[in-house]
């Protein structure tokens, strides 16, 4: 059973950089989906996920940056504390 959808902005205003999770109370999971950046062309990701595939190691990792503004902290920390006590 799904149990609600809650979506997180990043501070930086990008409408690339949301977070979306949604709780399923009944398997206890939390479902994440993030937005992946497509800034480089088609064959220059493909070549980056062909590296990945093969185990190369970037110095500076494959992951870019999402920041949480502060007043999301609250809604947050609701989120945690209503799945929680939801699997109790």
């Amino acid at each position: 059973m799904l149990d609600g959808t809650y979506f997180f902005e990043c501070a930086c205003g990008m409408t690339e950089h949301v977070l979306k999770f949604t709780l399923d109370i009944e398997d206890r999971e939390i479902y994440t989906s993030v937005f992946l950046e497509a800034r480089l062309p088609w064959y220059r990701r493909l070549w980056s996920a062909l590296k990945y595939v093969f185990g190369y190691k970037c110095e500076y990792g494959h992951f870019g940056t999402w920041i949480m503004e502060e007043e999301d902290v609250g809604r947050f920390k609701e989120m945690l504390t209503k799945f929680e006590g939801d699997l109790s």
